[in-house]
């Protein structure tokens, strides 16, 4: 009776012990996310509103208090969807790697063609943690310390010429001018980069 116990007792511990390894893993998912990654979450909810719903445009949002971004992951994302040929939108708010909420937008705007849209997320070869530091090889890209603290990072489409950009977004070493380096998200090339006057 003592060996059937004491067999009770281990499988108890191990239950235990089994049930606390998940509970801490769950946990330790991380609450930043790369831009594709973001991307990726949103989507299926996005499919949700709208089974022929497409990407239109994600960023980072400036919520946190203290520098981010250096890994080339954010913790809070707007990703922006739309189905062509229509002016309905659908945007998806993301905290911590979870969808915080989201709002339909039904005739938002102009109607926009497939040029306006990602027409697949496989075409974003791409994401934010090589394309930040390939952004500070080509130039000198310093982290925001009082307004877009940190890098920021964003998706858009050149619709001329059918292309998907990758935004990379920093500061000036004096932190007065902001700087928009643009890569093309399916070969990685440099397409643009250029400052804004950001304090008079």
């Amino acid at each position: 009776m003592k060996k059937f116990y004491l067999l009770l007792f281990i499988i108890l511990c191990l239950l235990l012990s089994s049930c606390n390894s998940q509970t801490n893993s769950s946990q330790d998912l991380p609450s930043n996310l790369t831009l594709n990654q973001a991307i990726n979450l949103a989507y299926s909810d996005a499919l949700d509103w709208n089974k022929k719903a497409k990407l239109i445009d994600a960023t980072s949002i400036d919520s946190d208090e203290e520098q981010t971004g250096g890994d080339g992951k954010r913790r809070y994302w707007n990703i922006t969807f739309g189905v062509p040929d229509t002016n309905d939108l659908f945007l998806v708010n993301i905290h911590d790697a979870k969808i915080n909420e989201h709002a339909e937008f039904p005739n938002e705007g102009e109607v926009r063609t497939e040029n306006y849209f990602v027409k697949d997320l496989s075409d974003i070869k791409y994401d934010s943690p090589e394309l930040l530091e390939k952004a500070k090889e080509i130039t000198e890209l310093y982290p925001g310390d009082v307004f877009a603290k940190g890098y920021n990072f964003g998706l858009t489409t050149d619709p001329e010429k059918n292309l998907v950009l990758i935004k990379i977004v920093g500061w000036d070493e004096e932190r007065k001018n902001m700087k928009y380096v643009l890569f093309n998200g399916e070969n990685g090339e440099l397409y643009d980069e250029f400052e804004r006057e950001q304090y008079q």
